[in-house]
């Protein structure tokens, strides 16, 4: 269940504390999964009044459960936590929309902290990337330049999408009518996505901005999903952004998308 690696460096304590945060964390997700996937009523009604129909329960379980499955295989485990972020990212938006009160908002937020927490206390490796990358070891000059071009396309898009939602031409106002959201939430979405943006432009801060703004696109596309639109793009979205990362870093070569 721990994806903490024989590092001599990680001491007993840490790498049982990696345990316990992953177990934990894991725990609950599966619990959720498996409500979704029963069908159990309390999780049906839950979910139907956040505006979900109900032929969507159960394939959202299923995502979790696999999110989470992928999670718990030590070699897989940060492709899982990347893609329980979007989910939580999803949970997120949704109570944003919802109006819902701080807690259930920022519950998911703490269950992905305990999810990369986990992580970062039983692998060195990520400490070099978290929460500021030291220097990147230098790639070769054409996997370096397609990691700059496969990351400034989607990162354009989400400034100008951020843009955008700052000066509310008639367009936008209306699809965030569609979506559910009121129009004083527009100014609160585009500073948290230009502020994501920016974080994963800086070299420092690009594994951050990469997490966050993968949390973003899973609200994005839950968003999406919950009337039914199109979300395809905000996943191709995702896998560019990480995907840049990935060629510019052999760091998270390392990592992703199997591990040693």
């Amino acid at each position: 269940m721990s994806s903490t690696t024989s590092d001599a460096s990680i001491s007993n304590g840490q790498r049982w504390g990696s345990r316990i945060l992953i177990g934990l964390s894991a725990l609950f997700l599966i619990a959720d999964a498996a409500g979704k996937l029963g069908r159990l009523a309390p999780v049906i009604e839950a979910t139907t009044k956040l505006g979900f129909p109900d032929h969507l329960i159960q394939p959202i379980g299923a995502v979790l459960l696999i999110g989470a499955i992928v999670y718990l295989i030590p070699r897989t485990s940060v492709l899982g936590v990347i893609l329980l972020t979007g989910y939580l990212g999803g949970a997120v938006a949704t109570h944003v929309r919802a109006g819902s009160d701080w807690f259930p908002i920022l519950f998911p937020v703490a269950i992905g902290v305990l999810l990369w927490g986990g992580l970062y206390l039983g692998d060195r490796r990520l400490h070099s990337l978290l929460p500021l990358t030291t220097t990147a070891p230098a790639a070769s000059g054409k996997m370096l330049w397609a990691g700059r071009i496969l990351s400034a396309l989607p990162t354009l898009l989400l400034i100008f999408s951020g843009v955008m939602k700052l000066m509310k031409p008639a367009p936008v106002l209306e699809g965030f009518a569609k979506f559910g959201y009121q129009e004083h939430s527009l100014l609160g979405i585009a500073i948290v996505e230009l502020a994501c943006a920016a974080l994963y432009l800086i070299p420092q801060t690009a594994v951050l901005g990469a997490i966050l703004l993968t949390g973003y696109l899973g609200g994005a596309t839950m968003t999406h999903l919950r009337i039914g639109d199109p979300f395809l793009m905000t996943v191709v979205v995702g896998v560019a952004l990480w995907g840049g990362l990935h060629l510019r870093d052999e760091r998270l070569r390392a990592l992703l998308p199997l591990r040693s």
